[in-house]
């Protein structure tokens, strides 16, 4: 499988707080990749390390083979990286067809921009029935259709979204999940992260399991699914950790 995004040996800190210690993953053409793990993780520190928005102290991010680290969020997006961040950031006075305008902004084909809004409400008809309303009126199911879909409209070869599930009733984030699986068998490849080990179980193809800035744990879904540390990683005591802390007490 050929590899769209690779991670090497990232360390990157806010001010004194070290958001990520050495983090290393890859992401394939087609797949859907899930970084899990809980809160403070690193999880979203390493999506903005792609981004630009974190620049990393030292380690490399290379996108189909080029280095993009400490790139600008614009140079990213143009190399085809598009970033759904989370908490559903839709720009609520505006009408949803001019949200989803605003993800074609680096584009110049105006009339292949007309379709693929008009795919997109085809895929969606709620976004299609409510296109002249203000997108604070949506759902939060909706407006995270919405900014998902305003992501697709920049042509991105690789989606980047930060915790799709977060607020949402389990039957919208259903709808969500399923939207990505949908864009994957179209020949989208998508990162996810995602708090929830049972959510990324569900879609992803491979999981990488970071905690305290480390990745953790790595591997296959199944795999990852029946791996008896899995728990383990997830809350950062995996077994050479735990005999650590029994041999200190």
């Amino acid at each position: 499988m050929q590899t769209l995004l690779e991670i090497t040996d990232v360390r990157a800190s806010y001010g004194r707080i070290r958001a990520l210690d050495g983090v290393s993953l890859s992401v394939g053409v087609g797949e859907i990749v899930a970084l899990v793990g809980p809160n403070g993780a690193g999880k979203s520190s390493t999506l903005n390390a792609v981004t630009g928005v974190l620049r990393p102290a030292s380690g490399e991010v290379l996108f189909r083979g080029k280095s993009i680290l400490n790139q600008s969020l614009e140079s990213t997006v143009r190399r085809g990286i598009a970033m759904v961040p989370e908490g559903r950031r839709v720009l609520g006075s505006m009408t949803v067809r001019e949200n989803l305008m605003l993800g074609a902004t680096i584009r110049r084909d105006r009339a292949e921009v007309a379709k693929d809004i008009a795919q997109v409400m085809e895929r969606f008809p709620i976004l299609g029935q409510r296109q002249n309303e203000a997108a604070g009126r949506l759902s939060g199911g909706e407006q995270q259709m919405l900014v998902i879909s305003r992501a697709m409209l920049s042509r991105p070869s690789l989606l980047m979204v930060d915790e799709p599930s977060l607020g949402l009733a389990p039957r919208i984030t259903d709808q969500i999940y399923e939207m990505m699986k949908a864009l994957r068998q179209d020949g989208m490849t998508i990162l996810v992260v995602e708090q929830s080990a049972e959510r990324a179980f569900g879609a992803a193809d491979r999981i990488f399991v970071l905690n305290g800035g480390k990745v953790r744990l790595s591997g296959p879904t199944a795999q990852m699914k029946a791996h008896p540390q899995f728990e383990a990683a997830y809350f950062g005591m995996m077994e050479s950790e735990a005999s650590d802390a029994s041999d200190n007490r």
